[in-house]
């Protein structure tokens, strides 16, 4: 979250919850910064985004969100990523602020989904020659009118499909499935995230249309009650606003989920 998941915070996080249960996410970072920007080269400026000194402790932990319109943008990001020993790379297909849209990438990136392929399948390759490290769109389940499962179907089948790469790309990257359609005008991006309506169900659909790969359930999510009910449905559950309002909520899902 912009101006909330700064590296500050994600050390409170931590502190809060220090026995590695949980991904912590980063705001989001535009693969151009690294293309263009060369901010890898800038250890203090990254610092502002990445907590660099804790990598080693935590990398697996820690999730870095990148925006990107363009594949090469994208394999340069991922792969000055993985140097400094970031071990989880996440696709923003989800915002649907004015700016980003006229940076072509978020939510806007969902209504040409090859394009989208063809980001992923450079992050993967960016990705191939680090142990362990994943990949993962961030996205939400209908843009403006189209909340259908065809849409959503549509988007997920035409990603993992790899682009060019002679094999499926399903069990290699994964989904977090923010649970509302973004509307692209006449909403702001806050009232995105409260004004359409939750679809807990069309997670799940995809959840048995796509066994192989892995999906996290996001949206609307406080309790620690709903934190367990979607568990039992998929892969994983990410809760943002509630982390922002309330830090400590981490400890609780240690002792009642862990």
């Amino acid at each position: 979250m912009i101006d909330v998941t700064d590296p500050c915070f994600l050390r409170l996080l931590r502190l809060i919850s220090p026995f590695g249960h949980h991904q912590l996410w980063t705001e989001m970072i535009h693969a151009n910064a690294f293309s263009r920007g060369q901010i890898h080269l800038d250890r203090p400026k990254l610092a502002q985004n990445v907590p660099l000194r804790e990598l080693q402790d935590f990398s697996q932990g820690i999730v870095v969100q990148i925006g990107a319109s363009s594949p090469s943008d994208a394999h340069m990001a991922v792969n000055e990523l993985g140097r400094l020993g970031v071990r989880h790379v996440n696709l923003n297909c989800g915002c649907p602020s004015r700016n980003v849209q006229m940076g072509s990438f978020g939510a806007v990136l969902m209504k040409t989904p090859e394009a989208v392929r063809d980001i992923v399948a450079a992050m993967v390759d960016a990705a191939a020659d680090r142990d362990a490290m994943q990949i993962s769109v961030k996205c939400r389940i209908g843009i403006d009118e189209d909340e259908s499962p065809e849409f959503l179907r549509r988007f997920i089948d035409t990603v993992i499909a790899g682009g060019q790469r002679p094999s499926s790309l399903e069990s290699r990257v994964s989904f977090v499935l923010h649970t509302r359609r973004a509307w692209l005008s006449g909403l702001s991006p806050e009232q995105n995230r409260t004004v359409p309506k939750l679809n807990y169900g069309r997670a799940y659909e995809m959840v048995k249309e796509f066994p192989r790969t892995s999906f996290v359930v996001n949206g609307g999510i406080s309790t620690v009650e709903a934190v367990s009910r979607h568990l039992a449905e998929a892969d994983g559950v990410m809760v943002g606003r509630k982390i922002r309002e309330d830090p400590w909520f981490l400890a609780e899902l240690d002792r009642h989920i862990y």
